[in-house]
């Protein structure tokens, strides 16, 4: 028997309905115990998966997502033959924006939206694992129908042999639903819904790999947002955005990470793929100020979406352990991985999510040809990633034995910065991360003592 975390089946479903008249209420069941798997030395609580690409070749991305499909151990424990799925992609600001300036000539698919060829290779595996193509549901909060059925989106589904629901809509049911966040949710407690959210055995949620102007970072937990009917969450005198999830119980810094946190616990991510491969950096969409196409060269798969996120969050120099997340604007705002893992829903913390996948020695600061600086049989620091980074960067050096270690930051003339480490540590590698937030641009170099020797890195702000 396959398990289903936080599976609400169709007899459930079909039951709660015959229960209810107006006003649909349900919840999916087991959202306490998000799913995570151990790593095979029995430390991690959870697995990434990470490779690198730089283009959206149909055949290739096929390649690509199966491969991080498989490194996680196939996607067989979340669904199979007669099970329905949900896919949520972003297509945030709709058509309208899709020529703006700001996208700087780049093609909004390849900066802003989930690309349609990523959508078409989760698809074509969905189908892999024995799912009814008709089981499949395309979901999001369309802005307009052109931005869907223009961009490519109408033709995967119509390839695959999917289904589309717009979320802002009840369609195909009669009428919405109320789904519960559960016990312990920050605000809400439940949220209107389509029906289809409910109903689903497995929910796969593909954003782009983004910063956000108020969010910090958007990935596939901040795709939620879309989850729910713009018109039932948008405050008086403040339309056209779901500005009650943003800021109805205080300000926004403090209220949008906590309404990402209650929507996830209402309907939780079983899957996350991130699309990295290009993507942008300054916020979500063209109508940011400080909105920049980029270019990560990453695919990022797993099963714990607090855990992908913050791989993901940290690779576009944001620290995910940490309390608040530094906005595009240089303000902070609460970071709702931290909340998330306080609600037990997944885990940001670096060391318990091991890495896996052609593209995880990049993220963890392997050198291309598998070596690493300093002495072979000595202490190294491995290369920091991100470098250049903006205001976060993590760090990972190795011990060949149990030692007394420091790990300082030093400005070029020598002046000590800051000491990251400092206490006895077991043999092995070690992961910590320095904020060089307020640093000014430069060269700045990390230093690493331990088993009596000293190495000593050159990190890049910019």
């Amino acid at each position: 028997m396959k398990y289903h975390p936080y599976k609400l089946t169709r007899r459930d479903f079909m039951t709660i309905m015959g229960l209810t008249t107006a006003g649909l209420f349900f919840r999916p069941s087991g959202i306490a115990q998000p799913l995570r798997v151990l790593g095979s030395n029995g430390r991690y609580l959870t697995q990434v998966a990470a490779t690198r690409h730089n283009d959206y070749e149909q055949a290739l991305i096929r390649q690509k997502v199966e491969y991080l499909f498989n490194q996680l151990g196939g996607i067989g424990d979340i669904m199979g033959t007669g099970d329905k799925v949900a896919i949520k992609i972003n297509l945030t600001g709709g058509s309208y924006w899709a020529s703006h300036q700001n996208l700087q000539g780049t093609d909004i698919r390849e900066c802003a939206w989930t690309h349609p060829e990523v959508l078409r290779a989760v698809g074509e595996l969905v189908i892999d694992q024995g799912v009814n193509p008709s089981d499949i549901y395309i979901v999001e909060a369309l802005w307009d129908d052109d931005s869907y059925n223009d961009y490519g989106y109408l033709d995967v589904q119509n390839y695959l042999g999917a289904q589309r629901v717009n979320l802002n809509q009840a369609a195909p049911y009669a009428g919405f639903a109320n789904i519960s966040t559960g016990d312990d949710p920050f605000f809400y407690s439940y949220f209107i819904m389509n029906q289809v959210l409910g109903e689903v055995d497995a929910f796969i949620s593909i954003p782009k790999m983004k910063h956000h102007y108020e969010a910090g970072t958007t990935q596939s937990m901040k795709n939620l947002v879309g989850s729910v009917p713009l018109q039932f969450y948008q405050m008086p005198g403040n339309t056209g955005t779901r500005s009650a999830l943003h800021q109805e119980g205080g300000a926004v810094s403090y209220h949008l990470p906590r309404s990402i946190c209650d929507l996830n616990m209402a309907r939780p991510v079983h899957l996350a793929v991130i699309d990295g491969i290009k993507n942008a950096v300054g916020g979500e969409g063209p109508w940011n100020p400080t909105f920049t196409p980029s270019e990560y060269d990453f695919l990022l798969a797993g099963k714990d979406p607090v855990a992908n996120d913050s791989i993901a969050t940290l690779i576009m120099g944001l620290n995910p352990e940490a309390e608040q997340l530094e906005l595009p604007t240089g303000l902070d705002c609460d970071n709702h991985l931290w909340l998330a893992h306080q609600k037990g829903m997944g885990t940001n913390i670096l060391s318990e999510i091991q890495l896996v996948g052609d593209g995880a020695g990049a993220i963890l600061g392997v050198d291309d040809d598998g070596e690493s600086p300093g002495f072979s049989n000595g202490p190294r620091i491995y290369p920091n990633y991100p470098n250049p980074f903006r205001s976060y960067t993590s760090i990972k050096y190795h011990i060949p034995s149990d030692s007394e270690v420091t790990v300082e930051i030093l400005e070029p003339s020598g002046k000590l910065i800051v000491q990251l480490e400092k206490g006895w540590k077991n043999s092995g590698d070690h992961l910590t991360g320095w904020s060089a937030r307020n640093m000014p641009a430069g060269t700045y170099f990390c230093r690493l003592s331990a088993n009596g020797r000293t190495v000593i890195r050159k990190l890049l702000v910019k």
